[in-house]
This record gives C-alpha cells, structure tokens and sequence, in this order.
C-alpha cells in the first residue's frame, strides 16, 4: 500500500516490499578463488631462477676450493747461489785470499808487458816482431786471470770490477792486434792501454793495503 497525494492509502498492485527491497534476497556469494597478478607471476618465475644460479655458484666455489687445495704450491724462488768460500762478502779475509791468488798472475802480466816494451818504439821492425808473442802470452793470461775472479764471488766488488777492468782491457788490445794488418799501433791501442793501467790500480792498493804484493 502506498500513500497518495492527499494522505490517503491506495492499492497496490505487486508483491510487497521486503527487507532486501522488492527484488528479493540477494545471489549466495561465491566462492573466492585466488588469481596471481602478472606481478605476481613474474616473481614465482624469476625466484626458481635465482635459486638455481645461486646453486650453480656455490658448486663453482667448492670446485674451486677443491682445485686450490689440491694443486701443489710452487716451491719459492731462491737467490742464485755464489760462492763464499767461508767468508762473508767483502770481508779482509776474502779480499786477501783474491789478492793472494791474482799476485803470482799479476807477476806474470808485468814481466810480459815490459819485454814487449824493450822491442823498442811502437810500430818499428823490432816492436813488430815481438807483437804474436805478446799477443799468445797475453791470451793465456786471460783465460787463467778470468778463472780467478769467477771463483772469487766474495770478494769486494770494486776489487772484483776493478780487476775485470783491467783483464777486459788487455783482451781488447790483443783482439786490436790482431786484426790490424801489419800490427800497428793507433791511438786507440795506447787510450785502451793507458785504461788497463788505471784498472790495475784498484787491485794493486787494495791488495798491498792487505800485505799482499807483487
């Protein structure tokens, strides 16, 4: 029923209203089933994937390890060794014993130089003819001078690169020697012998400072 302009009840036609209106009760409610976003989904994919490479990368590590600990640590480099036969390097008891095996060679080397000398002025007949012995008796003292100071790696190195010096010099004037047709003597050949002698002049009072002489 219904009420008109004028306040009067008028008829209805149609069921009456209800508590839900006049359509009825509503529908039941469904049941809710849960659908992942595209987010969502994502996510569930790209998490297997991490799991997986972190899996790979731990496997890689222990390997790794494994390898690490099995392969042998290279033994450490070690200093070539140099003899010192008992003497600390530059001490006076290895200069002396330097100097006591070059003094007989040294003896030798003098005497060679001044019978060279007295064959008389460079580049004569007479100085000519003395040069192939000067030339073999200076090779010889090479070699053997050369021998001595390998064997002296505990001496004092200016003592030791002094004598070098002097041994270098005189192999260079022999090898001057020889390759010079008619074996002149030049300038060069008296500058390389003036050095030999400012060479010989660091073994020379090293050693008699030492009490060794010759």
């Amino acid at each position: 029923m219904t009420i008109a302009q004028h306040g009067t009840p008028t008829a209805q036609t149609g069921p009456a209203p209800g508590p839900f209106g006049t359509g009825g009760p509503p529908a039941p409610p469904q049941p809710y089933v849960w659908q992942p976003t595209p987010a969502r989904r994502a996510r569930g994919k790209i998490l297997p994937f991490a799991v997986g490479a972190a899996i790979l990368l731990s496997a890689a590590a222990l390997v790794v390890g494994i390898v690490a600990l099995i392969r042998p640590t290279p033994p450490p480099s070690s200093a070539p060794a140099v003899a010192t036969q008992g003497h600390s390097a530059g001490s006076p008891e290895a200069n002396r014993a330097f100097c006591t095996d070059i003094a007989p060679l040294m003896t030798d080397s003098d005497k060679t130089a001044q019978a060279f000398n007295r064959n008389g002025k460079p580049n004569s007949p007479e100085w000519k003819s003395g040069v192939p012995s000067f030339v073999t008796d200076t090779k010889s003292w090479v070699g053997r001078m050369q021998t001595v100071i390998d064997s002296h790696g505990d001496a004092d190195p200016y003592l030791s690169r002094s004598m070098q010096r002097f041994v270098d010099d005189r192999r260079y004037l022999i090898a001057d020697l020889e390759a010079g047709n008619g074996a002149e003597w030049l300038p060069y050949d008296q500058t390389v012998w003036n050095d030999s002698l400012a060479a010989g002049s660091g073994p020379l009072t090293t050693c008699f400072d030492l009490g060794v002489k010759w």
